[in-house]
């Protein structure tokens, strides 16, 4: 199910979601890096780092993420700084990273993927 807010923000959202769970989450802006896509050799299949907003349940988990990424916006300056500073805490937090498993995206700290990685190496 895709989810529009009030922002025009387009959020993939699991279909059995409940929308007033929903509203009560937490969100926050994160770093998100998008590996290039091994098969694909076209000339925009590359590497890139950005930021989107990411939505935790009540225990701190991550739901699910916007499509979109994401640029500062505010009814008034004020209100634009504002957003711009939540963006930048994004640059405090560790980075995370999309892949896929069992054929669903799923964000996950890109340091522990690189764990996994020299695991399988070792």
């Amino acid at each position: 199910m895709i989810f529009t807010t009030n922002l025009a923000l387009s959020i993939n959202i699991p279909s059995q979601s409940d929308p007033e769970r929903i509203s009560a989450m937490s969100w926050n802006y994160r770093v998100i890096y998008l590996p290039k896509a091994p098969d694909d050799d076209s000339f925009f299949n590359n590497d890139s780092f950005v930021i989107r907003e990411v939505y935790y349940n009540d225990a701190g988990e991550i739901e699910f993420w916007s499509e979109e990424d994401a640029s500062p916006m505010g009814e008034t300056f004020e209100e634009l700084c504002d957003d711009f500073d939540l963006m930048q805490e994004a640059f405090e937090k560790p980075i995370l990273m999309l892949t896929e498993e069992d054929g669903e995206a799923k964000l996950v700290a890109l340091d522990d993927e690189e764990e996994d990685e020299d695991e399988e190496e070792a």
